[in-house]
C-alpha cells in the first residue's frame, strides 16, 4: 500500500511538472493573436499533416530517381573442400575408391553493373507527374490545416471569453443582490416591508451565488478546451485570464465575392484539384502496362579459380570481363491485373471529380449560411442593446423607489430580472456574432481578432 502510494506520488509530480513547463508556455494575459500562434507551433495535427507532406516529398524524390540508372557492386571470396569416396565408370556400376580423395578450391570475384531503363511506355513521366501532384496536394492540405487550426481556436478562445464575461456579469449581480439584501433587512427593522422581503432577497442573493459556482466551472471547462485546441494539456488553460476583444466586425461580407474566391482559392480545393490531376496521371501510368519495357545494362568483372596453397584474401583476380546487353519484356496477359488496376484507376478518377465538386458547393453552402447568420445576428443584437438600454433605465427607477419606500419589492425583482436576461442576451449573441464572423474568416483567409 505504501509502494501504491509512493507511485502515485511520483506520477503526480511528473504530472505536475509537464503541466508547469507547458503553462510556461502561456503567458499571463493570453489574447486571441498569441493563441493561434501558440497553436500554430503545438498543433498535433499541424504536426502530422506537416509528416504527411514530407512523406509525398520523398515519394515524389523516388519517382525523379526512376529516371537514373541503377547501380551496384559485388565481391565475393570463396574456399570449397570437398572429398570422393566413388566413382561412375564408363561402363558398369559405380566404383567405390579404395581412399578418399579430397581437393580443395579457391575463388576471389569481384563486379559492377549499371542498368538504365531506355523505354517504359511513359510510366515514369506519369509516376513523377503523380508524385508531384501528390506534394502539392499535400501541402495545400497543410495550409487548409492551419485554416482549421486557427478557426478552432479562435472559436474555443471566444467561447471561452463569452463564459469569462459571463462570470464578471454574474460577479456583478451578486454585489448588486447583496446591496438589494441589505436595502431589504434595513427596511424590515423599521417596519417598513414585511420579512416575506427579506427572504425574497435573500433567495436571490443564493441563486447569484449559484449561478457563480456554475459559471466558474463552465469558464474552467472553456479555458480547457481551449488549450487542448492550441496543442497544450487541459490543465495549461487552468487560471488563464483571456484578453477582451477589440469590437464588432463592422459592414456586411460580401457573400458573392467571397463564394467566388474560395471555391478557385481555398486550400482544400486547390488540394483536391492536385488530387484529380493525380489520378489522371495515375490512369496514365495504368493504361502504360500495356506498353513494352526497354532496359540496357553494362557490366564490368573480374574472376579467378586458385588453388589451395594460395592465400584465400584474393583482392586482384586475374580474370576479366565486360557485358553490355539489351533486353525487352512485354507483359501480353497477366490475368486481367491490367485491367483491374485501369479500372481502379479510372474509378479513383471519378472519385476525385466528384469530391472536388462536392466540396465546392459545401464551401458555398457554409458562406451563404455563415452570410445570412451574421445579417440576422447584427439586426437582432441592435435590438437586443435596445431592449437592454430600457431594462437598465427601468431597473434604476425601480430600485430608486424601492428605497423611497414606493414601490413593491416584487416589482424590483421582475425588472432586475428583465435586466439580467437582457445583459446575458446581449452578451450571447454579441460573441454569436463574432464567432459567426470567425467561420466566415476561414473562408477569407483572415477576420475579426486575426
Amino acid at each position: 500500500m505504501a509502494s501504491l502510494a509512493a507511485i502515485l506520488t511520483v506520477a503526480g509530480l511528473a504530472t505536475a511538472a509537464s503541466v508547469a513547463a507547458q503553462r510556461s508556455v502561456l503567458p499571463d494575459t493570453l489574447d486571441i493573436g498569441r493563441a493561434v500562434q501558440i497553436a500554430l507551433v503545438e498543433s498535433p495535427m499541424l504536426r502530422v499533416t506537416q509528416a504527411q507532406a514530407d512523406q509525398a516529398g520523398a515519394t515524389r524524390l523516388a519517382a525523379w530517381g526512376a529516371f537514373l540508372p541503377r547501380a551496384g557492386g559485388s565481391m565475393s571470396l570463396g574456399r570449397n573442400t570437398s572429398t570422393v569416396s566413388s566413382y561412375v565408370a564408363e561402363e558398369g556400376p559405380t566404383e567405390r575408391l579404395p581412399e578418399r580423395l579430397s581437393y580443395t578450391s579457391q575463388s576471389a570475384s569481384q563486379g559492377f553493373r549499371v542498368d538504365f531503363t531506355l523505354l517504359e511506355g511513359g510510366r515514369r513521366f506519369a509516376d513523377l507527374r503523380q508524385a508531384s501532384l501528390g506534394v502539392r496536394a499535400a501541402q495545400r492540405r497543410l495550409d487548409d490545416q492551419q485554416l482549421q487550426v486557427v478557426a478552432a481556436v479562435r472559436r474555443e478562445f471566444l467561447g471561452a471569453l463569452r463564459r469569462q464575461e459571463l462570470l464578471a456579469l454574474t460577479r456583478s449581480q451578486i454585489s448588486d443582490r447583496e446591496l438589494e439584501l441589505e436595502i431589504a433587512q434595513r427596511r424590515y427593522e423599521i417596519a417598513a416591508v414585511e420579512r416575506i422581503d427579506v427572504l425574497a432577497a435573500e433567495s436571490q442573493f443564493l441563486n447569484a451565488r449559484i449561478r457563480l459556482i456554475t459559471e466558474q466551472n463552465q469558464l474552467l471547462v472553456g479555458l480547457r478546451q481551449l488549450a487542448v485546441s492550441m496543442g497544450l494539456p487541459p490543465e495549461a488553460g487552468d487560471g488563464l485570464v483571456l484578453a477582451s476583444d477589440e469590437g464588432m466586425p463592422a459592414g456586411v461580407p460580401d457573400i458573392d465575392f467571397i463564394v467566388q474566391a474560395a471555391v478557385t482559392s481555398d486550400p482544400e480545393v486547390a488540394a483536391l484539384e492536385a488530387d484529380r490531376s493525380a489520378a489522371a496521371a495515375g490512369l496514365w501510368a495504368a493504361r502504360t502496362t500495356y506498353l513494352p519495357t526497354i532496359s540496357a545494362g553494362v557490366s564490368w568483372g573480374r574472376s579467378e579459380q586458385f588453388g589451395p596453397e594460395a592465400s584465400f584474401w584474393q583482392f586482384r583476380p586475374g580474370d576479366t570481363g565486360q557485358r553490355f546487353d539489351i533486353s525487352v519484356s512485354w507483359n501480353i496477359f497477366n490475368g486481367f491485373i491490367r485491367e483491374r488496376e485501369n479500372a481502379q484507376a479510372s474509378a479513383a478518377r471519378r472519385q476525385a471529380e466528384e469530391e472536388l465538386r462536392l466540396r465546392r458547393l459545401e464551401i458555398e453552402g457554409d458562406i451563404r449560411r455563415y452570410g445570412s447568420e451574421i445579417q440576422q445576428l447584427a439586426q437582432i443584437l441592435e435590438l437586443l442593446e435596445r431592449d437592454y438600454e430600457i431594462s437598465r433605465e427601468r431597473l434604476e427607477m425601480e430600485q430608486e423607489r424601492y428605497r423611497n419606500g414606493t414601490g413593491s419589492f416584487l416589482a424590483l425583482q421582475q425588472a432586475v430580472q428583465a435586466a439580467q436576461n437582457a445583459e446575458i442576451s446581449v452578451i450571447q449573441r454579441r460573441y454569436d456574432h463574432l464567432i459567426a464572423w470567425s467561420n466566415l474568416a476561414e473562408y477569407m483567409g483572415g477576420g475579426p481578432s486575426s
